[in-house]
């Protein structure tokens, strides 16, 4: 199965991404120290360890780009039921894409915590909170900035989540998504 190339990957050896990840016991055996994302990524989907994949590619991606990817899985795959918040969620971290500025950066933890931490749009919305500039509340006089995997976890839990609305196709869409 060919991937292509993956010009975007943040990190030269697949170790290096998944650093801080708890893999699946069947993925750790497939890490070795020098292999590159864009093989660790072709033998995860050749074993079909898709959850696995999907949380290398989040922490992989850059920053915009794995919000982005979360924003993308979270309208697709929102219910028809879903509180409005779930759509104030989504378009707080697509409003941080498309202007990655601090203010829309902030603006985006409202609308996560809306939700209680428990939906894809609110994961999406916490991958951008957590994409830079301080998790400390905006008067704090010190600057606590995120860690370099909460980016990429919270779009991982947001695309999780979103294939997870339909649980009877949650690989079908694991495999849409990557």
């Amino acid at each position: 199965m060919d991937i292509g190339p993956l010009p975007k990957i943040r990190f030269a050896k697949a170790a290096e991404a998944v650093a801080g990840l708890e893999l699946s016991p069947e993925a750790k055996k497939r890490l070795t120290p020098s292999i590159t994302p864009g093989a660790f990524l072709k033998a995860l989907l050749e074993d079909e360890l898709l959850v696995d994949a999907i949380r290398l590619m989040a922490i992989a991606l850059p920053r915009r780009e794995a919000v982005w990817w979360a924003c993308l899985l979270a309208r697709r795959c929102i219910a028809p039921d879903a509180p409005p918040e779930e759509t104030a969620a989504i378009e707080a971290a697509e409003a941080w894409v498309y202007r990655p500025t601090e203010e829309n950066r902030r603006a985006t933890f409202a609308p996560a915590q809306a939700l209680d931490f428990k939906t894809a749009g609110s994961y999406a919305a916490l991958a951008a909170y957590w994409s830079g500039g301080s998790i400390a509340p905006p008067e704090a006089p010190v600057v606590v900035p995120p860690g370099d995997g909460l980016t990429g976890t919270a779009a991982a839990a947001a695309v999780l989540l979103a294939a997870a609305t339909v649980p009877a196709k949650a690989a079908l869409r694991h495999r849409g998504a990557l």
